[in-house]
This record gives structure tokens, C-alpha cells and sequence, in this order.
């Protein structure tokens, strides 16, 4: 039906954007070492990019987000030049009205909103829906919902119980319409720093393909 996992990709946008009516949609996002092959969303919550470095995230969430007040020492950053550029940062944030700056002393005014309230990573295969569970399950470090999606011919030969074990859910991909065989549950991200510095390199490439 596909002659390869690209053409197979292709469909799978086209019918992502007709059935959810949505244009948040990229291809190949890179989170770390791994590469999802389809991430999208409905809504868009905040149209500015503010994790652009992933340590500014990780400070910030492990550091500040808990916290209505705190000293800049507490946040505890031994390399001088990434404890520069993360102050840099928090000016940025006051300026944005995250924050204020007091001295030495940081206190929240309101907490950074998340770019979406449900964000989807798709693995995409042909036929071996084993490598695209196992890759697919990497996502769920950032990701509300994962899903592999397969090509229909090969769909009848999938372990759906282990899929549900994992709570992955599984798309049929045809020359057809879309077919949602398994419906993923959405769940709560715990590391956040991950999720919206993810989820802002979503929102830097929609961006970017929108000026093309």
C-alpha cells in the first residue's frame, strides 16, 4: 500500500488535519536522541517561544515554578556561565511578567503557561509495530498521548494488549480515511522542564515553517 514509511507519514498528516481540523502539526521532532516521526495539537495556548535552551527549563521547574518567593542562591548553579545566562533569563521572564526581581530575590507572579494542554507524539512503521511501541514509548517523557500508527494491511497482526498495558495507542493508516483502533488516555507529564521545552521546539518549528 506504501512503498515506504515517508509516503506512509504523508497520509497520515492529510488525514490528521482533516479529521482534528488542526494545522499544529510537525514532522520529525527531535526530543533528545529520539526523533518523533508526527507531534501535533489543537490549541495553542501561548504563541511566544520562552524555553529556548533546555537549561533555562530545568532551572527554572526544578527551582522556581514551586516557589512563590526565592533567593537566586537557593536555585543552586555551579557553572557561573550558565548561572549568568539563567539570570539573563529571569529578566526576560520578568519582562514577560512571570516574574520579579527583587535583588538576590526572585517571586512569581504567575506561572508560565503551557503552549497546550494536550500534546501528541506519533510513531510512524510500516509494518513493525514492535520498534514503533518501543520508540514510541520514549515520547511519553514529554507527550500526553503516543501513538504508532501502522499501515491497515498489517494492523490484525498487533498486540493490542500490550498496547492498552502501556497505554499506547495505535493508528490504521490506509489509502481510506484514518482509523484510531486504539485510543491512548491522556496523562499528566511529570517532568515539566522536558514537556515545554519540547513543546516550545513545537511551537519554534511552526513558527518557522509559517515564514517559509
Amino acid at each position: 500500500m506504501f512503498v515506504n514509511e515517508k509516503e506512509l507519514v504523508e497520509k497520515l498528516v492529510l488525514d490528521l488535519q482533516d479529521r482534528f481540523d488542526t494545522r499544529y502539526i510537525v514532522r520529525e521532532l527531535r526530543g533528545g536522541n529520539n526523533i518523533a516521526d508526527v507531534v501535533y495539537t489543537t490549541d495553542i495556548h501561548r504563541s511566544n517561544v520562552v524555553f529556548d535552551e533546555y537549561f533555562n527549563a530545568y532551572y527554572y521547574f526544578n527551582g522556581i515554578y514551586n516557589h512563590k518567593r526565592i533567593n537566586f542562591d537557593d536555585v543552586r548553579i555551579s557553572d557561573e556561565k550558565v548561572s549568568k545566562k539563567f539570570h539573563h533569563f529571569l529578566r526576560e521572564l520578568e519582562e514577560l511578567g512571570y516574574v520579579k526581581i527583587d535583588g538576590n530575590y526572585i517571586t512569581s507572579i504567575k506561572k508560565v503557561d503551557a503552549v497546550t494542554k494536550n500534546f501528541i507524539a506519533i510513531e510512524a512503521k510500516i509494518s513493525d509495530w514492535r520498534a514503533g511501541l518501543e520508540q514510541a514509548l520514549r515520547y511519553k517523557q514529554y507527550a500526553n498521548e503516543v501513538y504508532v500508527a501502522i499501515s491497515s494491511e498489517y494492523i490484525s497482526k498487533v498486540d493490542k494488549k500490550l498496547f492498552r498495558e502501556m497505554n499506547i495507542g495505535l493508528m490504521s493508516v490506509s489509502k481510506g480515511k484514518l482509523k484510531i483502533s486504539l485510543r491512548a488516555k491522556k496523562q499528566k507529564v511529570e517532568k515539566l522542564d522536558i514537556q515545554y521545552y519540547i513543546t516550545d521546539r513545537f511551537l519554534k518549528q511552526l513558527q518557522l515553517a509559517s515564514e517559509e
